[in-house]
């Protein structure tokens, strides 16, 4: 369910903020685990390095989506530029899916050296350790940013928010897969090189979900079942319409975009009418946020007509005036 937000700017605030406290997690983790990957003889630890990297350069994509989507409606974009949002997701998207391939590349490479005869070193265990510090630090950024996406209906926000997760699964991979390296040696050692492949693989999945997802927006994707639901839901509690149809819903970037058709009495006047449609546009922006575009077209209620044994009647049935 999409949550009220108080305004553009606190909404961009809130996010931004969290975004910042990413960078600057990511920094440390980056700098880190590639120190432990390159001293610590481990692929899975450099291959999860540039995972976090990855998270590094999303970050800043995120921000600058955000800071293009909080501007105003002008002439060129009469539904806003909410749709800068979407194409950061992408971006996230694309870069988890391009640290997804090196990953599996690299691993790739060292197993077929391996089948050559080519032992990679002996993982030091200092790096399974560096993996459980990175998956409790990343699990806990996603649960932050998480959060604050879902409260300010950001795209971008949760993308990034399931990127830190991978993140936290690609390390949770690289300590085991360094730990047995290290304790056992010997040919274990291939454990190594088959954790990072398995990391590269499922980054290329959660890569494919954010992508897929960003462009059916941009594709002009409807909102999901269950909100239209709710829309339909939120009409039939409220006194005074009937019918309501021809829904249509979609959203540009956190924006929701409703449009719909009720009927009310006929012999209600402009101004009742009126005050019904804002009575609607009210509610649904208590519930899809204050920014929300909704066009409403008010019809009649139609003349309903049944054949008696003796002749025809027409009625109708409509809501009491207000």
């Amino acid at each position: 369910m999409w949550q009220e937000y108080t305004s553009r700017e606190e909404r961009v605030k809130q996010a931004t903020r969290v975004t910042w406290l990413s960078v600057t997690i990511n920094s440390i983790l980056t700098i880190g685990k590639l120190l432990v990957g390159i001293f610590g003889h481990s692929a899975a630890m450099v291959a999860d390095a540039l995972h976090s990297g990855s998270d590094f350069a999303t970050d800043f994509a995120v921000m600058l989506g955000m800071r293009l989507a909080k501007r105003p409606e002008d002439e060129d974009h009469p539904y806003g530029h909410g749709k800068y949002e979407t194409l950061a997701a992408i971006l996230v998207g694309i870069a988890l899916c391009g640290a997804g391939f090196m990953i599996v590349i690299q691993a790739v490479a060292i197993l077929l050296g391996a089948l050559g005869g080519r032992l990679p070193e002996r993982p030091a265990l200092v790096a399974m350790l560096a993996g459980i510090i990175s998956v409790i630090v990343k699990e806990w950024l996603y649960q932050r940013t998480v959060k604050v996406a879902e409260e300010t209906a950001n795209d971008a926000l949760l993308a990034n928010a399931w990127h830190h997760r991978s993140d936290a699964f690609s390390s949770f991979a690289t300590s085991i897969g360094a730990g047995a390296g290290a304790l056992l040696g010997g040919k274990w050692v291939l454990l190594d090189p088959v954790a990072a492949c398995l990391v590269g693989c499922f980054l290329l999945r959660v890569a494919w979900a954010i992508v897929k997802d960003s462009l059916d927006k941009l594709m002009e994707h409807g909102m999901s079942v269950q909100e239209n639901e709710q829309i339909l839901a939120l009409l039939h509690s409220l006194p005074n319409l009937s019918e309501p149809h021809h829904l249509r819903s979609r959203r540009v970037g956190a924006v929701a975009v409703i449009e719909m058709h009720f009927r009310v009495n006929p012999e209600m006047t402009v101004r009742v009418s009126h005050n019904i449609a804002s009575r609607v546009e009210q509610r649904l922006r208590e519930v899809f946020g204050a920014d929300a575009i909704i066009t409403i077209h008010v019809e009649p209620l139609k003349t309903y007509c049944e054949e008696t044994p003796y002749n025809t009647q027409c009625h109708l049935t409509y809501p009491t005036l207000s």
